[in-house]
């Protein structure tokens, strides 16, 4: 917990008793969860924390690095704990147990470049969603 505070105060957010209960569903369960999952698992710790709420806090948590997000095959929106903050990685999501796993590397690099070469632009960002099942559910 402690690396984590230390990443909202660089990023001047207070550390509020809200912040550190939703970091802690996430370094709890290690999956991969949406805005309502995790109103659910603290709704009974906190009974004054609403929906709206929970909403500012993910996306607080994922402009600071905390999080990451990704869209799930059901279309909804779903976070999981980012342990490699500020490197650029991808994820992997098992489509079974919503398990997120960090993939430390990118070979984005060449396609980059062959983009940037056919249709003379400049890349400045990219986003790869990959997902299958995981070792413990195939």
């Amino acid at each position: 917990m402690r690396a984590y505070v230390r990443v909202l105060k660089q990023n001047r957010l207070k550390i509020t008793p809200r912040r550190k209960a939703v970091i802690g569903i996430f370094m709890k369960c290690g999956l991969n969860l949406s805005p309502y999952d995790v109103y659910a698992k603290l709704k009974k710790k906190l009974p004054k924390l609403g929906l709206p709420t929970v909403y500012r806090i993910l996306a607080e948590l994922k402009d600071s690095g905390i999080l990451v997000q990704s869209l799930s095959d059901d279309r909804l929106l779903r976070y999981a704990l980012c342990t490699l903050p500020h490197q650029h990685h991808h994820h992997f999501t098992c489509r079974k147990c919503n398990r997120m796993e960090e993939v430390d590397f990118c070979t984005f690099k060449a396609v980059s470049r062959f983009i940037e070469n056919r249709l003379n632009a400049k890349v400045e960002t990219h986003q790869l969603q990959i997902g299958g099942l995981c070792s413990k559910c195939k």
